[in-house]
């Protein structure tokens, strides 16, 4: 019989294995790594990349979270059982934007006394803590079972080959030839078991890539401690042994909040309800779960010592540079007010935002019509309502809704309790304006000079069923240098004063009835040097 060598049996099945698996790290040496005791100073066999980030994986309960303009005071509690002496507890998995200054820990249960607190650098000799060597044994076992995976695909392939063999084997001329239905019963056998066995090594190189998904953490745990967080050791000198329960302190970058605000018009009651809302962001990689939530105004200050001031001093630049100075620390100079928040909340260490609501006030309102047609031919409303809160606002965006319609936002400045707010609620539909060139006439006079003189009308319809008064605003050039010159003609109703006397600014306050219109005409000359007759043309539209 003639046998044809099958290029199968000249494969490294072992090899092949391991390439089937796909793993991201060397199973040999991270089997060589784990089965070495641990030393001090290599805690983790160095077999792995570690990928982007690991989530934390706390020991302690999160109670607390303060959150600053700039940054969250956080505090987390522990219970431990504690002989007594000289005992240490650690508070593991702790976020890596930790600032090492806010350390603090006290005791809330038992007799001790806290004699030092220290976050962990994580470098160097690393302690052979228990965490650690649970870790180690947990990928000491997926290991094993990885490696008897590798076993059963290298028996697998071995197994193929053997078919592969007995697919090429031909007979010699000796042997009778197989009748047909031989040869169609043996190729029926050897498609099933083929198939068998493409499914089986599926079904182990999908197991190698979970066991190999679970173990991967484990490696880069052992590999970098803070893989999964930071580690503060407190030091307790521990009287009665016993429960102690100890509180962890710390502030955190990387967290922050805002104020938003809501302002909802009721147009049948007139009555606005101004609603107040933090917007709340933290990527501290640290998960804020069913934490009691404080909001904070103030600036942190690092320190033991009070601030102290010097001159408060004011120039047109703003407040000097010298208003607030803080001994041992640093501060912003703003004043604290500490908004609690209701119930506890969650907040992802991602980057996500959570609304939170905080107050909400409801106050009759005094309303306005405004249109400035030169610029955009609307007529938007207006509702100025006193802020009563017993604190000032903070600056912040307003979104504005008429009903239940969203109807625009804007920014406010800070408000203070008793003063007046003004809020925009979008465009009045019920009242239209148009603004019309009516005529434009162009003289040359003696000396090079260009006199244009130009005419516009503005109308303004209510077409509401109430009677309406509409502030309207509109301006005439303003030259700010000796070779142009601007007079105004006429206007065909008397304008009023604006408050800031800012010139060439004329406002009207027109009456209108319900379905009633009124125009306003308003007539002025620009004279120039004919040079600039076309830039003139071009301004005057």
């Amino acid at each position: 019989m003639l046998i044809l060598a099958s290029f199968a049996f000249a494969t490294d099945y072992a090899a092949e294995a391991k390439a089937r698996m796909r793993l991201s790290f060397d199973l040999d040496s991270v089997e060589e790594a784990l089965a070495a005791p641990p030393s001090p100073s290599a805690v983790a066999p160095k077999t792995v990349a570690r990928p982007p980030t690991l989530p934390l994986e706390p020991n302690s309960t999160l109670r607390e979270v303060v959150v600053l303009r700039d940054r969250a005071i956080v505090t987390r509690s522990r219970m431990v059982e504690l002989s007594t002496g000289s005992q240490r507890v650690r508070f593991e998995g702790l976020p890596l934007g930790i600032d090492t200054a806010t350390l603090a820990s006290e005791l809330r249960v038992g007799k001790a006394r806290v004699v030092g607190v220290e976050l962990v650098s994580g470098t160097g000799d690393v302690e052979e803590t228990e965490r650690i060597t649970i870790v180690r044994t947990d990928a000491a076992e997926l290991t094993g079972r990885l490696g008897g995976v590798r076993d059963r695909i290298e028996a697998l392939l071995m197994q193929r080959a053997y078919l592969d063999r007995a697919l090429l084997s031909a007979s010699s001329e000796a042997r009778p030839a197989p009748t047909l239905d031989v040869v169609k019963t043996t190729y029926s056998w050897l498609g099933d078991t083929e198939r068998d066995l493409a499914s089986k090594l599926r079904e182990q190189e999908t197991l190698a890539q979970e066991l190999g998904e679970k173990l991967e953490p484990l490696l880069v745990k052992l590999q970098d401690p803070r893989a999964t967080g930071l580690t503060v050791r407190v030091d307790l000198d521990v009287q009665a042994a016993g429960p102690v329960t100890l509180a962890l302190r710390y502030g955190v970058h990387g967290a922050s909040w805002t104020p938003a605000y809501s302002a909802r018009m009721d147009e049948d009651s007139r009555v606005v309800r101004l609603e107040t809302h933090a917007l709340v962001r933290q990527y501290t990689g640290e998960a804020w779960t069913d934490a009691e939530l404080q909001l904070s105004t103030a600036s942190p200050v690092v320190g033991g010592a009070a601030p102290t001031v010097n001159a408060w001093v004011l120039d047109e630049h703003g407040s000097g540079v010298g208003g607030l100075v803080v001994a041992n620390g640093q501060s912003g100079g703003a004043g604290a007010r500490v908004f609690p928040v209701e119930g506890r909340r969650s907040i992802a260490g991602d980057g996500s935002e959570v609304r939170i609501p905080l107050t909400a006030q409801e106050a009759p309102a005094s309303f306005s019509l405004a249109t400035v047609p030169r610029v955009t031919p609307e007529v938007f409303r207006s509702a100025q309502v006193a802020w009563s809160g017993d604190a000032p606002l903070l600056p912040g965006a307003v979104a504005s809704f008429v009903g239940g319609d969203y109807v625009g936002s804007a920014l406010i400045g800070a408000v203070a309790p008793g003063e007046p707010l003004m809020l925009g609620f979008g465009v009045e539909d019920r009242v239209q304006v148009s603004r019309q060139l009516l005529s434009r006439r162009v003289e040359h006079l003696v000396g090079g000079r260009v006199r244009t003189t130009v005419r516009f009308r503005t109308t303004v319809h209510n077409f509401g069923r109430t009677a309406q008064t509409v502030s309207l605003t509109d301006q005439v050039p303003v030259s700010q240098v000796d070779k142009i010159t601007v007079n105004l003609i006429e206007s065909s109703l008397p304008s009023a004063p604006r408050p800031d006397g800012a010139p060439g600014v004329l406002c009207w306050d027109l009456p209108l009835a319900a379905g009633a219109e009124q125009a306003i005409e308003l007539s002025f000359s620009v004279t120039a040097p004919r040079e600039l007759q076309a830039q003139m043309l071009d301004m005057l539209l």
